[in-house]
C-alpha cells in the first residue's frame, strides 16, 4: 500500500509538470507526446519504468491533480501514435451511470465450471455478460460475439483498444456493431474512451450502425 501511495504521488507530480510545461491561459487543448512525458519524469529526477501506466491512471482510475482541476475539468485524449492532448471538458470527464436506473433480474446462465473459475476483473465481467446475454436483453437486439481484445490504429486518433466486440441485428434486419468496454471495480469510463469506441466502429464497420 505504501509503494502504491508513493507511485501515485510521483504520478501526480509528473502529470502536473507535463501539463503546466505546455499549458497557457485560454487554451482548451494541450498537445503533448510520449517523449514529453518522459522529459517531465527526467526533469523531476524520478525513475518510473511503466510510463504508460501514468496516462492510463488518469484516464481510468484517478482524477487529475488538484492544481490542474482548479483550471476546470480535463481529459487525456489520444491524438495519434504517441501523441496525446489534455482536452478541456465543459460537461465532466467521465460517463456516469445514473443511480436511478431500474434494476432488472436476469437468469444466471453461466456454466457452473466457468463460474467457479472466473477472475474478478474486467474479463470475468465480460464473460458473465456474454453467457447471460446482457447485450441482447438491454439493447433489444440479437447480438453475436465477434472478437475480443481488438487493438488497431484509427486515423487522426491513434491506437484504440476494444475489450469485446459484438455484432447484432434488429427485427427489421438492420445490422449493428457493438464495441464493449469493461471496467474493474473502482475504475471509471472516461468520455475520451467512449469517443474512441464510436470512432472505431464508424471507421471499421461503416455499413453497420454503432451502439457503443
Amino acid at each position: 500500500m505504501k509503494k502504491q501511495t508513493e507511485n501515485l504521488q510521483a504520478y501526480d507530480k509528473v502529470i502536473a509538470e507535463l501539463f503546466f510545461a505546455h499549458w497557457k491561459r485560454g487554451m482548451e487543448e494541450v498537445i503533448f507526446s510520449k517523449d514529453d512525458l518522459i522529459d517531465a519524469i527526467e526533469r523531476l529526477g524520478l525513475r518510473i519504468k511503466n510510463t504508460a501506466d501514468i496516462l492510463y491512471t488518469y484516464r481510468s482510475r484517478r482524477e487529475l491533480p488538484g492544481r490542474i482541476r482548479e483550471l476546470g475539468d480535463w481529459i487525456i485524449a489520444s491524438r495519434g501514435p504517441g501523441e496525446y492532448a489534455f482536452v478541456f471538458a465543459a460537461e465532466g470527464t467521465t460517463i456516469e451511470v445514473p443511480a436511478s436506473l431500474k434494476i432488472y433480474p436476469v437468469p444466471w446462465a453461466v456454466p457452473e465450471i466457468v463460474a467457479a473459475n472466473l477472475t474478478r476483473d474486467e474479463q470475468g465481467l465480460l464473460t458473465i455478460a456474454r453467457y447471460n446475454r446482457l447485450l441482447d436483453i438491454f439493447t433489444g437486439l440479437a447480438c453475436f460475439h465477434l472478437q475480443s481484445h481488438v487493438r488497431t490504429q484509427i486515423k487522426g486518433h491513434g491506437q484504440v483498444e476494444i475489450d469485446d466486440l459484438y455484432v447484432g441485428v434488429d427485427k427489421d434486419g438492420t445490422g449493428y456493431v457493438l464495441p464493449v468496454e469493461g471496467k474493474e471495480e473502482g475504475e471509471s469510463l472516461g468520455k475520451d474512451k467512449a469517443v474512441a469506441l464510436t470512432k472505431f466502429a464508424r471507421a471499421k464497420f461503416p455499413k453497420l450502425k454503432c451502439r457503443p
